[in-house]
């Protein structure tokens, strides 16, 4: 009985730690331009709320639709005063020359900007199918992520309660 104690007593404190490893996930160091060369730098997003949405290759429209849907929902509650920044990339690391003749061609578009991970800087992370949207506090703290097939209205405003309540 006092082995179970002990064993249970570790397998909690193994979890307790592992949730604070989750607290002190960090924004990423990076640089990436995107698909019409601009280049972002992870270190503009210091001071505000930073929402970034990433997808692999294969995911170039899920993470366009995913995008479009929080970005353009989350301004209908935003006010002037709030500082957030939206980002989305795509990692291209190992990708196709056919997904660089998409991209190239589709530039021209009047498409939302989307930062080109060429080196799969970001790419920890990402699973097939889903978009993987990570969301950090002004000082660059994570305090939310989450993977998504689909994206509604009641999922933007409960990203948005959580940025109001994550300041």
């Amino acid at each position: 009985m006092k082995y179970k104690i002990q064993i249970i007593s570790i397998v909690l404190l193994l979890s307790a730690l592992e949730l604070v490893a989750d607290e002190k996930e960090r924004l990423p160091d990076f640089r990436l331009a995107d698909q019409r060369g601009k280049v972002f730098n992870s270190s503009s997003a210091k001071g505000n709320t930073y929402f970034l949405l990433g997808c692999g290759f294969k995911d170039i429209v899920l993470c366009r639709k995913h995008g479009r849907k929080i970005y353009w929902k989350m301004q209908t509650f935003l006010k002037d005063e709030d500082r957030v920044i939206f980002s989305a990339y795509l990692n291209l690391k190992n990708a196709p020359s056919a997904v660089f003749d998409y991209i190239f061609q589709e530039k021209e578009k009047d498409y939302e900007s989307i930062l080109l991970d060429k080196k799969g800087v970001l790419s920890n992370g990402l699973v097939e199918g889903k978009s993987f949207l990570r969301v950090y506090s002004p000082k660059g703290a994570l305090i939310h992520k989450e993977y998504f097939e689909s994206v509604d209205d009641a999922k933007v405003s409960e990203l948005y309660r959580l940025t109001r309540s994550g300041k």
